[in-house]
């Protein structure tokens, strides 16, 4: 077979799998479970464990050449129009933007297989032994109150140093990973391997976006924001790792890292796991009880120091991510919200990025029975 027919096969059958996997997945959530379960932990084995070679992130390595890719190909359109008559500039826009679709096609196929197959998978169930209703506004208060206690004990257990700011003696990348395997019996989809979650370069401009970690389908990578405060480490880290393993809602995502965090031996990733849901599940309440401030107060109170251990940066961290920033930090912001929003909808979160707090409806239902 020659090779221009073999190109032509390969652009063809990627096209009708996209097309094909992409409906199978919207309207058969049986088949999403399927993959997810077998093909999903051979792809992460294969791929998580050749990127894990190199001590950088080599899916943004890919962000960056894919960006590039972009831009070439706009530029040589461009420049086509003034060049077209020279038949060797004609012929090199030919090779270029083949080779450019077969990538594009590549691309595709590597986002059905690892991102978009894993949002139309059944749900997780926090609590089977309950039927999922809605609950009262006391029952909320009970879990806000409960996560209030939890923050303001394990608070007082940190060691700290002479500026007040955590420490942590232990190895973090194997805690999480140990953490995440401790709850996988319930969730039998965390069992397998774990690559290490690696610290992104461009952790300035992820620290704009306010965005702790990232989840790279290109190359099986849990990625994380260099800048962040320690606290946020082990949620970050579980998050991310539980992305790989085909967890791929951000509620689920986060209820996965709260259970494994709360579940580790590690006061400080018990900590951590606590924090992560505080803020959704206390603005939560806030709102449900009509933003009744005077009610409010009259509720167990965060401690101070739980609100600075809870910070996402410091501030010196943002003093040094503001002096090299080349965008102000409200313009990136809102470029990712867009950017994830638009993700999310494409996918069938109709949510959004409000699909993050709903880990406070898995919260309700896993206390179900427990906490009232």
């Amino acid at each position: 077979m020659k090779k221009k027919s073999i190109y032509k096969w390969y652009i063809l059958l990627g096209i009708l799998f996209v097309a094909i996997t992409n409906i199978v997945a919207w309207i058969c959530p049986a088949f999403c479970d399927w993959h997810t379960t077998y093909v999903t932990p051979i792809i992460l084995n294969i791929f998580a464990r050749l990127t894990n070679i190199f001590p950088f992130s080599v899916g943004e390595i890919m962000i960056v050449l894919g960006i590039i890719l972009v831009l070439a190909s706009v530029v040589i359109a461009i420049t086509l129009i003034f060049l077209r008559n020279k038949p060797k500039y004609v012929k090199f826009t030919k090779m270029f933007y083949k080779v450019f679709a077969g990538i594009l096609v590549g691309v595709c196929i590597v986002m059905t297989t690892n991102c978009t197959i894993l949002y139309h998978c059944t749900p997780i169930d926090a609590n089977p032994k309950v039927d999922y209703r809605k609950y009262t506004v006391e029952e909320l208060e009970i879990l806000r109150n409960h996560i209030v206690e939890r923050c303001n004990y394990y608070m007082k257990l940190m060691p700290r140093d002479a500026s007040g700011n955590i420490i942590f003696y232990g190895d973090m990348q194997a805690e999480s990973k140990k953490a995440l395997r401790g709850i996988s019996d319930e969730f039998p989809k965390l069992k397998g391997y774990y690559p290490e979650v690696k610290n992104l370069m461009s952790s300035d401009l992820m620290s704009q976006a306010y965005i702790g970690g990232y989840y790279f389908p290109f190359s099986m990578e849990a990625n994380a924001n260099g800048n962040m405060y320690i606290a946020n480490y082990p949620a970050v880290y579980c998050h991310e790792l539980s992305h790989l393993h085909g967890y791929i809602y951000e509620d689920e995502a986060n209820y996965l890292t709260y259970q494994a965090c709360i579940n580790s031996e590690s006061d400080f990733f018990k900590y951590s796991g606590y924090l992560s849901v505080l803020i959704y599940i206390d603005n939560a309440y806030f709102h449900a009880i009509g933003d009744d401030y005077f009610y409010y107060i009259t509720q167990p109170e965060v401690e101070e120091q739980v609100w600075v251990d809870s910070v996402f940066l410091t501030e010196e961290a943002w003093e040094e991510v503001e002096e090299d920033a080349v965008l102000s930090t409200d313009t990136v912001d809102e470029i990712s919200d867009e950017f994830t929003e638009t993700t999310l909808n494409l996918n069938g979160v109709e949510e959004g990025m409000l699909s993050y707090s709903l880990v406070v409806d898995l919260m309700l239902q896993y206390y179900d029975g427990i906490l009232y």
